[in-house]
């Protein structure tokens, strides 16, 4: 399996409550990158993805991607949605946290360059506009 940046993948993505648990549902998140640790581990930096007004009012100014539902539905999938480039996780590419990575159909949809630039030129603001905004959601990331 080949983890690719700009896909959508289903994870166990962290609630900020339990933040280095699994999270107790599938979320579908945004791969940003693939990062190795000094341990040499490998971890996925993901971004989640939402579905939910109460949510989505929630995410600070400039610091969302908003995806309509024709371009969710050009990428493959059904519903608007979207991508909170602040909400961050760093997870081990793990089964345990990608249940489905063995699985063919693991990447749910792939954004095209244009949506991936602008995720990235987003995150990049994100991260010289507020000094670590993140959430640290992951194993070892609290």
């Amino acid at each position: 399996m080949t983890w690719q940046r700009g896909s959508f993948i289903d994870c166990l993505f962290p609630f900020a409550e339990h933040p280095a648990r699994l999270g107790p549902m599938r979320h579908i998140v945004y791969l940003q990158t693939m990062v190795r640790l000094r341990s040499g581990e490998i971890r996925a930096l993901v971004m989640l993805t939402t579905t939910s007004p109460r949510m989505i009012q929630a995410i600070p100014d400039g610091l969302s991607v908003k995806i309509s539902q024709a371009n969710s539905v050009a990428m493959g999938m059904k519903n608007a949605f979207t991508i909170d480039v602040h909400r961050l996780a760093l997870l081990p590419a793990t089964k345990d946290w990608f249940p489905d990575m063995e699985n063919p159909h693991f990447t749910i949809a792939i954004a095209d360059e244009r949506l991936r630039d602008a995720i990235t030129k987003r995150y990049e603001a994100m991260k010289k506009m507020i000094p670590n905004p993140a959430m640290r959601l992951g194993p070892g990331m609290n």
